[in-house]
């Protein structure tokens, strides 16, 4: 019992660390794309973990203006604003991001979806993928699988929910192990 509790507790602080390492994630100067990955909305306003996404979407946009950004998520109801409709607003309106430098993919309905329908819509070279740093290792784990070359930058997540979603994340790692592949 004792080791199994030992092997838990390694796992655990291994898989934090791992997650912490996308926040200190620079951007080389070879990447000319973003993908931001959505999350879920049950209000047309934006929640704490998707500002955190796309504050540090803007920060890059602004410091290298030769970027583009591909925005993805669909609409959890019929009468929400798509995920990525939404951040496509706040990057115009809110950060003064040209509308030109954005790319919307409103379809997908959760991280392996946003990954493989932003697939066809960015070139085939590497690219920086924003989400927050407990869902990294998940994100990053998905996009191999489907062949996106990339990098993770880490978006904090607030702090008072951070361990619920990483634990959460930890169940999440296996299900997309086990079920996410592509045969959409």
């Amino acid at each position: 019992m004792v080791e199994l509790v030992a092997t838990l507790v390694v796992y655990l602080v291994g898989m934090h660390v791992k997650m912490n390492q996308s926040l200190k994630q620079q951007l080389p100067s070879d990447i000319n794309y973003l993908l931001i990955l959505g999350s879920t909305l049950k209000t047309n306003e934006m929640t704490q973990t998707l500002r955190s996404r796309l504050e540090k979407g803007a920060e890059l946009l602004k410091k290298h203006p030769h970027l583009k950004v591909v925005v993805t998520g669909g609409k959890g109801s019929e009468f929400l604003l798509a995920e990525a409709q939404l951040m496509q607003k706040v990057f115009i309106e809110e950060y003064g991001i040209d509308s030109e430098r954005i790319i919307l993919e409103d379809q997908a309905h959760n991280t392996f979806e946003n990954l493989l329908l932003s697939k066809p819509l960015l070139p085939d070279e590497k690219i920086a993928i924003i989400t927050n740093d407990f869902h990294s290792i998940r994100t990053s784990f998905l996009a191999k699988r489907i062949g996106i070359k990339h990098i993770m930058i880490g978006a904090r997540s607030p702090s008072h929910k951070r361990y619920k979603w990483e634990l959460r994340e930890h169940l999440a790692i296996v299900k997309s192990w086990l079920f996410d592949r592509e045969s959409l």
